[in-house]
């Protein structure tokens, strides 16, 4: 993108609200996925505010809050389906309301009893924790976290203790399931 001229900036400067409302009455901010938070898709939809400037032509067709409302909605949209189709590529473990893990579209048996249920999870925070030694980097991170989880922590409380965005804890974990996906030494401990 060119640098805007003065009297872009401005027209940047004067229509922001555009981003906010572009946001509040199109898009569904959801935290729990990397970049589909509100601050991301603010920001997002100020790139496509700036666009918006410096390709407006005050022809007398359409006031400029008008056209930038419309580049920002399409932008953020073509963005947030971006987003969407990455997600789509992450593998993901599937945790059942006992802490037993599985993977995409395996059957989670039922466990009513709470001793079943004290037992799947410790048994599956001691699998979490056997694994994490073949692992460094996000990887470890999203292990961690995700047996942190299980324990009963928010990811912003797992954020908060590792002092980071909880969007990164989000996406450790979306990485370390994909590679607990692809692991066949792990996955043959969960049967």
């Amino acid at each position: 993108m060119t640098s805007l001229t003065e009297q872009q900036q401005e027209l940047v400067a004067r229509n922001l609200p555009i981003v906010h409302w572009v946001i509040c009455d199109y898009i569904h901010v959801n935290p729990t996925i990397c970049g589909m938070e509100y601050g991301d898709l603010f920001q997002e939809g100020c790139l496509w505010l700036c666009k918006a400037a410096s390709t407006y032509k005050n022809d007398g067709r359409a006031q400029f809050s008008t056209y930038a409302k419309t580049v920002v909605k399409n932008g953020l949209l073509s963005y947030c389906r971006a987003i969407c189709n990455r997600k789509k590529k992450f593998s993901r473990l599937i945790i059942g309301e006992h802490g037993e893990l599985a993977a995409d579209g395996e059957a989670l048996e039922s466990r009513p009893d709470a001793f079943d249920t004290q037992v799947s999870l410790i048994e599956t925070l001691s699998l979490l924790d056997a694994c994490k030694k073949d692992y460094d980097g996000v990887t470890r991170l999203g292990i961690e976290a995700l047996a942190l989880k299980l324990q009963g922590m928010r990811v912003t409380d797992i954020a908060e203790l590792y002092q980071v965005p909880p969007s990164h804890v989000g996406a450790w974990i979306s990485r370390s399931t994909a590679k607990l996906r692809r692991d066949s030494k792990f996955l043959k401990s969960l049967l």
